[in-house]
């Protein structure tokens, strides 16, 4: 469970709201029919009537199902004060509410296929959010992007067929603990990320220190039209530096004592070796708009142009006609691709 920048209430809350579901979750396994083991049934139960929510309790404590696993959610529930469990409570409902739209109901009601199968068939999956519906469902994303992930690591295929995940606009999915810790596995689990974001600012403010596992487990590392002076100069040193010869010419005149009206006259030049950044920020600020740079492990980086579909002949009538928007020159962006 996550909450947006600027609704962050304490851990405690969101944790025992975390266990509560998860009893809900068994419960409805266990105990419903298979019609009715959806997430829309969770919450509804976790919207019951007060009465009928302290039934619903009684009934998971009298329960032997998954080990006694539900028992023991409905156990640990019961155990709190009235004022803590009903803030435990608010908070499932809270990360439940998307639920409430029929529209999300009917998606997560069935599926058709297991992420894992991805590892096996060549396919395609899309989860698409209009922008105006990223906070409002982005728990949903979320959702399901974890749940891709846990299951491609639980279905080890030998040898791994590479699933790609393009991630646009990552920093709308919130912190993410399974990609997180996957991260530096997900090469031997056939899975390869490509996170697509704005700016360093982005995966700082969502993963704190822990961004720089992404950068330095990434294969290749795409940026193009960066706009901002902290992304610049991390490009600029991640870069490196190399060495520039100059040279430097003098000359003089030396007079002698018996001869002090007339002087020898002398010439001279100098060789200097000086450092100087391969792109300064400034100068990766001023890229042209077409041009991108890749680092790679292990070798030197790259200065590459971008492709863009539409003005490409080889792409020519594959696509259907980009928006104006499209045509104009991207935000700032860097990339990570595992």
């Amino acid at each position: 469970m996550h909450d947006p920048p600027g609704h962050a209430g304490e851990a405690h809350w969101n944790e025992e709201a975390k266990a509560l579901l998860t009893g809900l979750i068994l419960f409805v396994v266990t105990q419903k029919p298979p019609h009715r083991r959806t997430l829309a049934t969770v919450r509804e139960l976790v919207t019951l009537a007060p009465q009928a929510f302290a039934d619903l309790l009684e009934r998971m404590q009298n329960s032997t199902a998954a080990n006694g696993l539900v028992a023991r959610a409905a156990n640990r529930h019961c155990g709190k004060s009235d004022r803590e469990a009903a803030g435990v409570l608010s908070s499932a409902q809270r990360h439940t509410h998307f639920l409430d739209s029929p529209r999300m109901a009917a998606v997560t009601a069935r599926s058709d296929f297991r992420f894992a199968d991805l590892k096996q068939h060549i396919a395609t999956v899309f989860l698409v959010l209009p922008p105006d519906r990223l906070d409002t469902y982005s728990r949903w994303l979320r959702l399901l992007v974890a749940q891709a992930v846990t299951d491609m690591a639980r279905s080890p295929v030998q040898p791994p067929s590479p699933v790609l995940f393009l991630l646009d606009e990552f920093a709308a999915l919130g912190p993410l603990e399974p990609v997180v810790r996957a991260y530096g596995l997900m090469a031997g689990y056939g899975l390869q990320l490509w996170a697509i974001l704005q700016d360093l600012h982005q995966l700082k403010s969502l993963y704190g220190q822990r961004a720089g596992t992404f950068l330095s487990n990434a294969g290749v590392t795409q940026v193009f039209n960066v706009n901002d002076v902290e992304t610049a100069a991390w490009v600029s040193r991640t870069l490196g530096a190399t060495t520039e010869t100059y040279a430097t010419a003098s000359q003089g005149v030396t007079y002698g004592k018996d001869a002090p009206f007339l002087g020898t006259r002398s010439q001279g030049t100098a060789t200097h070796l000086v450092r100087r950044d391969l792109l300064t920020p400034d100068e990766v600020m001023r890229l042209p708009a077409g041009t991108m740079l890749l680092f790679r492990q292990g070798a030197y980086p790259i200065r590459a142009g971008k492709v863009r579909y539409f003005a490409d002949p080889e792409f020519h009538g594959l696509f259907d006609k980009p928006d104006a928007s499209a045509l104009s020159p991207a935000r700032g962006a860097a990339v990570a691709a595992e």
